[in-house]
């Protein structure tokens, strides 16, 4: 099944959102813990999973602070805004300048938890709230978020999905997150008038979900690193569409926390990319 995803309307099928409220920030510096490996889970179970650190503690522990800082004046930024709306409802005008202060409320509140993550993927931890979850639900919030902003930029974006409904054993916050730095990415880095094409297919008992696209691409030089923390904002300035290199890693924490990989290629600058996730299935097929 082939879709092309408009910003207007809902373009997948979607049943009870089952996704976790954000984690609060692991102020737990302890990077020098043993891994521990995943194990089977029964459904709603929950678990620390530490992946080999990335960076120092002093970095950390500065990046949680800078975390923390930012969220404490949005709850009254957001309050305040809202208070605002309520009492302009009749004013266009003001209520024009509500949604650019509450789109960079918004976009505060992702950097706070860019940073959180960072600290997460650099000790090696992330937290991981587990059950079965159908591969619809962790799709849809994040392909029609992309498919809205692609939209906005004049792209193409396609998407090919499974007739038979799949299911995942996994952290339905966590999946959707790294499915949406991956789309997002794709968005970001590709020209106006490009295009991303996102494929899903079953192969084996693994899913297999790849994000392609027309933009940038990606230099021979940066591909090794470019799921390493930080790692964007080594990009020339030609290259780069900004952001802190946060995201791709944080994808690639998420998989190995499955059981999963990620994996990127790229023909070089120009050339455009293409980013596969691949992560095991609860093979059965499910009425989602």
């Amino acid at each position: 099944m082939e879709i092309t995803m408009s910003a207007h309307a809902r373009s997948l099928p979607s049943s009870a959102d089952t996704r976790d409220p954000p984690d609060p920030a692991i102020l737990d510096l302890a990077a020098d813990r043993p891994a521990v490996q995943a194990e089977a889970l029964s459904p709603d179970d929950s678990r620390q999973v530490r992946i080999p650190p990335q960076t120092a503690a002093p970095r950390d522990e500065i990046l949680a602070m800078v975390a923390h800082e930012l969220r404490g004046p949005l709850t009254p930024l957001q309050f305040a805004a809202r208070i605002i709306r309520l009492a302009s409802a009749k004013q266009p005008e003001v209520s024009s300048m509500v949604d650019i202060i509450d789109r960079q409320i918004a976009q505060i509140a992702r950097l706070a938890e860019d940073l959180t993550d960072a600290t997460r993927v650099g000790r090696g931890a992330l937290r991981l709230s587990v059950a079965q979850v159908g591969l619809i639900d962790v799709l849809s919030d994040p392909l029609e978020g992309a498919a809205a902003a692609a939209a906005a930029r004049g792209q193409t974006f396609t998407v090919q999905i499974p007739d038979r409904m799949l299911r995942l054993e996994g952290d339905p916050m966590r999946l959707g997150q790294a499915i949406n730095n991956m789309v997002r990415n794709a968005v970001k880095y590709t020209p106006a008038t490009g295009w991303i094409k996102v494929r899903a297919i079953a192969e084996g008992k693994d899913l297999v979900l790849s994000v392609r696209d027309n933009g940038l691409g990606i230099s021979a030089a940066l591909l090794p690193h470019i799921f390493d923390l930080f790692a964007q904002s080594s990009r020339t300035i030609a290259e780069s569409a900004g952001g802190l290199g946060i995201g791709l890693a944080v994808v690639k924490a998420v998989a190995e926390a499955h059981g999963g990989t990620v994996t990127a290629t790229s023909d070089g600058p120009g050339m455009g990319s293409e980013f596969t996730l691949r992560l095991p299935v609860v093979v059965a097929p499910c009425i989602c």
